[in-house]
C-alpha cells in the first residue's frame, strides 16, 4: 500500500454518483471515499481484519468509474488491490483460503480451461440445461445463467514472429477463439504480420483483484519473459486484461522488463484502422455499444472503438442510457455477489432494450456473458458480440 496513493482522496464526494454498489446499496461505508477511509484504518489496525470491513471492500466491483469522476485523480484501483492483498494475507490460512486460491488459478491452467469450456458447451447443447435450471435456487439459477458455448475451437497461440503481437488470454483463448481469430484477420488487413508467443499466460487480473498479489506477479513475470524476444505493440482484445497489463509497471515495481512491456499494451480497437467490412452489410443496422468499464475508465478509450463501428457501412450507433455504468460483470463478483450483480444487469438490460438494437457489441468477455445472460433473462434475443468479430464480418453475427 503506497501512503501517498491513500493521501490523494479528500473526501469530496465528487466520486459518489458515479459508484454502482454506492447506488446500489446506499451506504457510505460502500463508496469510493467511504472504502478509502476503511482503508486508511485496516493497514493502521494490525491483526485478524474486521469481518464488516472486509464485506465492504468485497462488495466493490473495482470497476474504477470513481477514477473518471476524481479530480484529485485518486488511484482507486490499485489501493483497492493492496487492501485486498493486505487482508488475503492476514487470512492466508485454512482450508477455505486454498480452495479459493484453487478456484481462481484455473485460468492459468490451459487444459483445464478448454475441458471446462467444452464442457459448458456441451451442457448448453443438450436438453438437460432446461431442466437443472428450472430445479436451481434463484442465486444458482443466476450463475447457471452466465454459463455460455464457446465460439468454435480454442485459439492456439504459436510464435512470436511478427511486427504485431497477439496476447491471446485464458478465457479469451479457450472460449472466445473466433474473436481472436478474427482480430488477427483485422490486424493483417491492416498490413501487419501478427505473433502470439506460445509461452505466455494469464494476465493476472483476477488474483489481483482477489488479493492474490504474489501470485499476480508471478504471471506477470512470465508475460514479460514471454515477449520479450518479440516487437511491436501487444494487442488485446479483453478490456480487462488491458487494464492489468498497462499496469505492469506499477505491479513488478521498479523493472524496466515490465515497464517496457506495459509500454507495448494496446487495445485491439487503437490499433486497427476504421475500414469497410470485407463482407459489407448491405442494410441499416442498429448497434449499442456497450462501454467495458475497464475499456472506458482503465485505459480510457471511448472513441476508438465507436470510430471503427462508424466506418462500417449501414451500422447506426444507437445511444443507451448510462452508457458507462458497470453492467456488474466485474471479473467473478457477478458470482460472489449475485444480488447486486443481478440489480445492475436488469438495469442495464433494460436501458439496452429500450434502444431498440439489432446487435449489442462490447470489448470485454465478462461484459457479453453478463449482458447476454441479462437479456435472456428479460426475454430478449438480441445478439451480443465481441467488437472484434463484428467489424470482421458484421452479416454473420446478426440473426
Amino acid at each position: 500500500m503506497d501512503p501517498e496513493d491513500v493521501a490523494t482522496c479528500v473526501s469530496c464526494g465528487l466520486c459518489l454518483n458515479d459508484c454502482p454498489t454506492y447506488r446500489v446499496l446506499g451506504n457510505e461505508a460502500d463508496s469510493p471515499r467511504g472504502r478509502i477511509q476503511l482503508i486508511r484504518d485496516l493497514v493502521s489496525t494490525p491483526g485478524e481484519p474486521d469481518p464488516q470491513v472486509v464485506s465492504h471492500l468485497d462488495a466493490c466491483l473495482v470497476c474504477r468509474a470513481c477514477e473518471t469522476a476524481c479530480p484529485s485523480l485518486v488511484p482507486f484501483g490499485r489501493i483497492m488491490e493492496a487492501a485486498r492483498e493486505d487482508i488475503a494475507r492476514r487470512r492466508s490460512r485454512g482450508p477455505l483460503a486454498a480452495l479459493r486460491r484453487a478456484a481462481i488459478d484455473i485460468v492459468t491452467h490451459r487444459t483445464l480451461l478448454r475441458v471446462l469450456v467444452g464442457l459448458a458447451t456441451l451442457y448448453d447443447r443438450t436438453g438437460i440445461r432446461g431442466i437443472i435450471r428450472r430445479a436451481l435456487p434463484s442465486r444458482l439459477r443466476a450463475m447457471e445463467s452466465l454459463v455460455s458455448p464457446s465460439e468454435g475451437r480454442a485459439y492456439e497461440p504459436s510464435s512470436g514472429q511478427g511486427d504485431v503481437q497477439l496476447f491471446a488470454g485464458c478465457v479469451m483463448a479457450a472460449a472466445f477463439g473466433d474473436t481472436q481469430r478474427a482480430t488477427v484477420r483485422g490486424l493483417e488487413r491492416s498490413g501487419s504480420r501478427v505473433g502470439s508467443p506460445p509461452s505466455q499466460t494469464c494476465c493476472g487480473a483476477l488474483h489481483a483483484h482477489g488479493g492474490l498479489g504474489e501470485r499476480a506477479r508471478e504471471l506477470a513475470r512470465e508475460n514479460v519473459r514471454a515477449f520479450s524476444g518479440t516487437q511491436g505493440p501487444v494487442v488485446v482484445t479483453a478490456a480487462g486484461c488491458g487494464a492489468h497489463l498497462r499496469a505492469y509497471a506499477h505491479v513488478l515495481e521498479n523493472d524496466a522488463d515490465a515497464a517496457r512491456f506495459a509500454a507495448r499494451v494496446r487495445d485491439a480497437s487503437e490499433v486497427i484502422p476504421p475500414a469497410e467490412a470485407p463482407r459489407p452489410l448491405g442494410r441499416r443496422v442498429r448497434v449499442a455499444y456497450q462501454d467495458a468499464c475497464h475499456l472506458a475508465h482503465g485505459q480510457g478509450i471511448r472513441r476508438q472503438p465507436r470510430d471503427l463501428l462508424r466506418a462500417l457501412s449501414g451500422v447506426e450507433i444507437v445511444p443507451i442510457a448510462d452508457p458507462e455504468r458497470c453492467c456488474g460483470s466485474a471479473g467473478v463478483y457477478n458470482v460472489t455477489h449475485p444480488e447486486v450483480a443481478g440489480v445492475l444487469q436488469r438495469a442495464k438490460a433494460a436501458a439496452i432494450i429500450a434502444a431498440r438494437p439489432d446487435i449489442v457489441v462490447s470489448a470485454n468477455p465478462g461484459c457479453m456473458l453478463q449482458i447476454r445472460a441479462g437479456l435472456s433473462e428479460a426475454g430478449s434475443s438480441i445478439p451480443v458480440v465481441h467488437l472484434m468479430r463484428f467489424i470482421d464480418d458484421p452479416g454473420s453475427v446478426l440473426v
